[in-house]
């Protein structure tokens, strides 16, 4: 049976393990990027107020459900989505890369300390040949030749597997809306999970994890940054899975 879309999208099926997998496998030849996007809430609110957000979403190869609250808003809807978050998948997809000697990694990091330790880690592993990274400017969505730049700098690396950690919604919408002059790879927006699976930011403890209180510890970290973020973006959450409700048939 077909699966009315949630909040206008169908979340995928795929856990953690099936969607490394499949991002371990070459993408699809001659369509570019195949975008991978991970869903939380505060990109459910984006997602009202951003029409370029909303088009890489329409255009998105594979969408996965990071926060708790869209996970379990995709299962009330009857959609068999698995809770994959962000900063797993690319843990999961950064341990497996020595293991495929074919995979070419390129990182889009918002500064020099995270590009050090991407380098870092590529020498560990024994692949820094087949890593590159790039730090496009602050705000480079709205910089033409910046994102001019940070495209043709993708092409000159080939990368099999490009991982936009610049956050949401510029990642998104640098991949979709330059997906013509990119080459055919799987993109990940995986926002401060590389950060994460470095080690340059401390992700919660299993407990909490296993309690989905990933939020609470973040706004434990910083809490002046995301507490005036959390508490409109969970009241502009409520409103968008209210008009998402009232689109459903009875």
């Amino acid at each position: 049976m077909t699966r009315q879309p949630i909040f206008g999208f169908v979340p995928s099926a795929l856990n953690e393990a099936q969607a490394a997998a499949r991002i371990a496998a070459p993408a699809a030849v001659g369509v570019g990027p195949s975008l991978v996007v991970t869903p939380n809430l505060d990109h459910i609110v984006q997602l009202q107020r951003h029409p370029a957000l909303r088009a890489a979403y329409d255009n998105a190869t594979m969408i996965l459900c990071d926060g708790f609250p869209v996970h379990y808003y995709a299962r009330l809807r009857h959609h068999a989505a698995h809770r994959v978050t962000g900063a797993g998948l690319i843990a999961r997809v950064m341990a497996q890369a020595h293991l495929h000697p074919e995979c070419r990694l390129m990182f889009v990091v918002d500064r020099a300390e995270t590009a050090q330790a991407v380098e870092l880690w590529a020498t560990s592993q024994g692949i820094a040949a087949n890593v590159a990274v790039a730090v496009p400017p602050q705000g480079f969505i709205d910089k033409p030749p910046a994102c001019t730049s940070l495209a043709a700098a993708i092409v000159r690396h080939r990368p099999t597997i490009l991982v936009m950690a610049v956050g949401a919604p510029q990642s998104e919408i640098f991949v979709d809306r330059y997906n013509p002059a990119l080459p055919d790879c799987w993109a990940l927006c995986v926002g401060q999970g590389v950060k994460m699976a470095l080690g340059l930011v401390r992700r919660a403890p299993p407990a909490l994890r296993a309690l989905h209180a990933e939020w609470l510890w973040r706004l434990l970290q910083e809490p002046r940054r995301l507490g005036a973020r959390y508490g409109l973006g969970a009241f502009r959450f409520i409103a968008a899975l209210a008009a998402d409700l009232r689109g459903y048939p009875p």
